[in-house]
């Protein structure tokens, strides 16, 4: 076993994504979006399927 101390820093960035804006959840969806890209793009993940074109992650 090994024990690591460190930072990831991800970046992604988004062009022309429809959001319905009101009641404050504009910033929540966007977030939630683009966690869900950078997930993706995760060797483990099971949503690889649902990769967005628009989005661009970079770990």
């Amino acid at each position: 076993m090994a024990i690591f101390s460190g930072e990831v820093t991800i970046k992604v960035r988004f062009k022309d994504i429809q959001v319905a804006v009101g009641y404050g959840t504009t910033s929540a969806i966007i977030k939630h979006r683009y966690v869900e890209q950078a997930y993706a793009k995760s060797p483990w993940s099971k949503i690889k399927n649902q990769k967005d074109d628009r989005f661009v992650v970079v770990v």
